[in-house]
């Protein structure tokens, strides 16, 4: 019963900060567009607009990472792509009120593995691996309201477009008797796939000093992965004692997965900006 009441109070918890989160989001862009009709009449709006000092100026280039952890160990991580890749963010402000953005996340996934066993009086070993690679771009553009001298808030319109490398994997089994060395050695190959994505949402950074902002991100998304496709499977044996020979084992296996709804939990940030 202690353990399931933990569960349930940190779900709870969870849940009480993205509410909160949320909240301040809302409450963020609220004042800013009330801000704004407040102004409407004002001589700012036919005079050009300029940035508060702590603000990023126009020509600037950012790199933005995601805070994660509590207060007592907070760390900074990479942001993830739709699939789970690491990707690092890079923002360059076109001016006071657009900042593109552009994320890359390459990813290679290199196994291997060495196994040595015994079967009766045979010596068996064993040298298997897999491979296989994938990257994709996300490509976003910022539209930045009005804010104050230290709060930049701003709606995000993000794409994704990403490509899955084709899958690899093999091994090689060498089984030593009195007679001599047999050899086993086993290929896998199957297609990749790609992936397409577009994420709309609200954000805002928030400038503790020149250059150097905490943010907030929530909105909503829909993504498209395919995987999957021809498959290939070839065995070689050299046994000891009789006639090597080859099997061929052909198969195609394609899946799809399309998914739409809200980011499963707001995205903390910071940011720093250079000056170039």
């Amino acid at each position: 019963m202690t353990k399931i009441n933990m569960k349930l109070e940190r779900l709870a918890a969870n849940r009480i900060m993205r509410s909160l989160a949320f909240t301040t989001l809302l409450l963020t862009f609220t004042m800013s567009l009330c801000g704004y009709g407040q102004n409407s009449t004002d001589t700012n709006i036919i005079e050009p607009y300029l940035a508060p000092k702590f603000l990023a100026s126009k020509g600037d280039l950012g790199a933005t990472a995601n805070l994660t952890g509590l207060i007592n160990n907070i760390s900074a991580s990479p942001r993830l792509d739709s699939r789970g890749a690491s990707s690092v963010i890079v923002r360059y402000v076109s001016s006071d009120l657009i900042t593109l953005r552009f994320g890359l996340a390459p990813s290679i996934i290199s196994v291997r593995q060495l196994s040595t066993d015994s079967v009766g009086k045979d010596l068996v070993e064993t040298d298997s691996s897999a491979r296989q690679a994938s990257i994709s771009f996300r490509p976003a553009i910022e539209f930045h309201l009005k804010g104050t001298e230290r709060l930049d808030p701003y709606i995000l319109l993000e794409g994704e477009v990403g490509t899955i490398g084709q899958f690899r994997a093999g091994s090689n089994t060498s089984i030593t008797d009195t007679t001599g060395v047999g050899t086993i050695n086993r290929t896998i190959t199957e297609d990749g796939g790609f992936n397409l994505g577009a994420h709309v949402g609200l954000g805002f950074n928030y400038f503790l000093v020149k250059r150097l902002a905490l943010g907030m991100e929530y909105g909503l998304g829909v993504n498209y992965m395919v995987t999957g496709g021809d498959r290939q499977e070839v065995i070689q044996s050299d046994p000891t004692s009789g006639v090597a020979k080859t099997t061929r084992v052909l198969s195609s296996s394609r899946s799809s997965i399309t998914n739409f709804g809200v980011d499963p939990m707001v995205q903390f940030t910071v940011s720093y900006f250079f000056d170039i």
